[in-house]
């Protein structure tokens, strides 16, 4: 399960790029904002994942905790700029969108 459900970050991912680059939109077929898709999956992937490890091995260590929130970071800072405008040098949709590819082709292997 953990390595299935990662895999449709990368169709998510693709989506989300084509947007950014404004080759394809598909807001008339998906209604829904998918940065924030994308942002909610970051976050619920590293929390299952974290919930799955924290039982399987009685507990997770600091660097475990650091690598999943360095992961949701993304997501977090998007949910953030939503409520706090925040003032960022870069677009948060193709960050997402990078860590969503690299998540789905990690869970490939």
């Amino acid at each position: 399960m953990s390595r299935i459900i990662p895999i449709a970050a990368v169709p998510l991912a693709l989506l989300i790029a084509l947007k950014y680059f404004k080759i394809y939109d598909v807001s008339p077929i998906i209604p829904y904002d998918l940065a924030m898709l994308g942002a909610l999956f970051l976050i619920a992937t590293q929390l299952i994942t974290y919930i799955v490890m924290h039982h399987v091995n009685r507990g997770t260590s600091f660097m475990g905790k650091l690598i999943k929130l360095t992961l949701a970071f993304p997501g977090i800072l998007y949910f953030i700029n939503l409520k706090f405008p925040l003032n960022l040098g870069f677009d948060l949709e193709i960050v997402i969108a990078m860590f969503l590819l690299t998540e789905g082709i990690y869970a490939l292997h």
